[in-house]
């Protein structure tokens, strides 16, 4: 017989619906890969490498991961997914914790008190990366996003992919080995990480060789492993833990486009600074050069009516000056006037001299000598006939 999808689907729930045993269930596990949300909390019960699906709206014990637990509900059927689950209407935790999640701790300790969780031993994460290394499934959605993102917003970084198995039997060693490969290379940064699955899928990056060669590289590491709410020892162990791949592949690259309108806005706000500064400079030096101009007219009539009364005052002190020079040459020309030998002559005197020589006493006069007699308008020569003492 042939039926459809939903005929199957629909007879399954029809099945599950009126089972007895499957309507009232009491399950013990281990609850693992707990997420909380707004109307409740979804996780699943494991027992070694079984596990089914919970989700709970109303349970008094909220799952705690690592917690053993016997579950109280109903298995539901969902057509739609093909899936099952359990409506869960109490938790109640038992003595013991699972196996896996006390592993999962006694390695946390072992690992952290070797020191390689430490701040102190992390590097440094560039954040505009050249070239990128990528340690992740060459198949899966995490190089995809990773590749998107980078050559979206830093379209020249250099990418090189390490591809590795994410889960599954070898996979930590591949792992390892991916992160150790770019310890020779010139890369700037690794990331290493997958898509979000539940705690058993996510186990491989819990692995004690994988934490151990992201603390050994050299490279700054990147960890992405599942989404936000997602853990694990790796993360830990890198450099920089990023809740996505998406968010770990823009903490190596920069945004070009957004760094270059950031610098078109800078410019822009320099140009408009340097535009102001210069109006204002001009108003500034226009003001300056009114108040130079104003100040040079009035220093220059300041000195102009001071050297107008310099010259006034050297003037009249010039005038003074001539005036009582003039006097004086008055004085003294009467005088030399007074002293000159023609105005003697004048009144009727006159002067006797001998070769050039002049005579003033009768003993300087020798008989026979012959003299010369100046008188006012001419002169006259004669003989010494005779003389007389009075």
């Amino acid at each position: 017989m042939t039926v459809s999808v939903t005929q199957l689907n629909n007879y399954i729930k029809g099945m599950v619906e009126i089972d007895g045993v499957l309507s009232d269930l009491s399950v013990v596990g281990e609850i693992t890969n707990v997420k909380q949300y707004k109307s409740g909390w979804f996780f699943s019960l494991k027992e070694g490498d079984n596990s089914i699906n919970c989700l709970t709206f109303s349970a008094a014990t909220p799952p705690v991961t690592g917690m053993m637990a016997v579950i109280e509900g109903h298995l539901n059927y969902y057509p739609k997914t093909g899936s099952l689950s359990v409506y869960v209407r109490r938790i109640t935790s038992t003595k013991n914790t699972g196996e896996s999640y006390l592993n999962f701790l006694e390695l946390k300790e072992k690992l952290k008190k070797e020191g390689l969780f430490d701040d102190e031993r992390k590097k440094i994460v560039p954040k505009s990366c050249q070239k990128v290394g990528i340690v992740t499934s060459e198949t899966g959605a995490v190089i995809h996003d990773i590749t998107n993102v980078v050559y979206r917003r830093q379209p020249f970084t250099q990418l090189f992919l390490y591809p590795v198995k994410v889960q599954g039997e070898g996979a930590d060693f591949e792992i390892a080995r991916g992160v150790l490969y770019f310890n020779d290379t010139d890369v700037d940064a690794v990331i290493v990480g997958r898509g979000g699955g539940s705690n058993e899928d996510l186990s491989v990056f819990n692995s004690e060789v994988v934490v151990r060669a992201i603390a050994a590289c050299s490279k700054p590491i990147v960890s992405a492993v599942g989404h936000g709410v997602d853990f694990t020892l790796s993360d830990f162990a890198a450099d920089k833990r990023a809740v996505t791949p998406t968010e770990a592949a823009e903490f190596v690259t920069l945004d070009v486009q957004k760094e270059k309108d950031h610098i078109r806005y800078c410019l822009s706000q320099i140009a408009s600074i340097c535009n102001n500064k210069i109006i204002s400079c001009k108003d500034s030096v226009a003001y300056n050069l009114k108040g130079i101009q104003s100040t040079i007219s009035l220093l220059t009539q300041s000195y102009k009516s001071k050297f107008v009364r310099q010259l006034t005052k050297i003037e009249s002190n010039t005038t003074n000056k001539l005036q009582q020079r003039q006097h004086q040459l008055d004085k003294s020309m009467t005088k030399l006037s007074a002293l000159n030998p023609k105005s003697i002559l004048q009144r009727g005197y006159a002067h006797i001299s001998h070769k050039g020589n002049t005579l003033s006493s009768i003993d300087e006069l020798q008989i026979g000598q012959q003299i010369d007699i100046f008188m006012q308008d001419g002169v006259a020569q004669a003989t010494v006939t005779n003389k007389e003492t009075k």
